[in-house]
């Protein structure tokens, strides 16, 4: 019986944590190579990903609920019915992709300080990505700490410099050129600092998001 309890908690994990690489798969493409005008993902995903590093705090005055997660739910859904039509609906996957499919949920869990008893129960349990770990992905250049959904991937993935490396191989070996539209933006309209005698290294974008909530 405590054997297949633990192989069902050993599952979960598993897949929560490769649900968190997928979210910080997509997050990675969204800021290394997505571009406004692109045909209709660059208005679906890239422009309001642009407009979140310009303005983190701007999914939190705007959308709701059911806009924040759609997309989300609309393609893991679609990967899922996919699998399944192929012989590979296997349940690991399908809560893998249910995982993931609530990335952006999370995400804007710690761009927010009014959430409910479930979300900050959660929060608290310490399954789902701090706030404090997140807004290490707003620092300049904004190009660490991609994943949105736990605290566990993203360290071990910066360590060994993951994505750095796969931007590398995709370069060399298909030509891909990083875009970073996002980042550039964001790193343009980064407030000067108007005391002389400070550092601009002290900027930290991560308490200008505590502040501005």
């Amino acid at each position: 019986m405590f054997v297949t309890i633990g192989s069902y908690v050993g599952i979960f994990f598993l897949c929560l944590w490769a649900a968190d690489f997928l979210t910080g798969f997509v997050h990675w493409a969204e800021d290394t190579y997505c571009k406004s005008g692109y045909p209709l993902i660059g208005s679906l995903i890239c422009e309001p990903n642009k407009l979140h590093h310009e303005d983190p705090n701007l999914m939190v005055r705007t959308g709701n609920f059911l806009s924040r997660n759609c997309i989300q739910w609309l393609v893991c859904g679609a990967v899922y019915g996919f699998l399944w039509l192929i012989g590979f609906g296997y349940f690991p996957l399908f809560l893998t992709l249910l995982l993931a499919s609530f990335g952006n949920e999370v995400h804007y869990w710690n761009h927010t300080t009014k959430l409910g008893w479930f979300p900050t129960f959660i929060k608290m349990t310490g399954l789902v990505q701090s706030q404090r770990q997140h807004s290490l992905h707003h620092k300049p250049p904004y190009m660490k700490y991609y994943c949105t959904l736990t605290s566990f991937v993203n360290p071990v993935l910066e360590l060994v410099r993951f994505w750095r490396a796969l931007e590398w191989l995709l370069q060399q070996g298909m030509g891909l050129v990083p875009v970073r539209e996002a980042s550039s933006q964001a790193a343009k309209r980064k407030p000067k600092s108007t005391n002389r005698g400070k550092s601009k290294r002290n900027f930290d974008p991560g308490k200008l998001i505590a502040q501005r909530q």
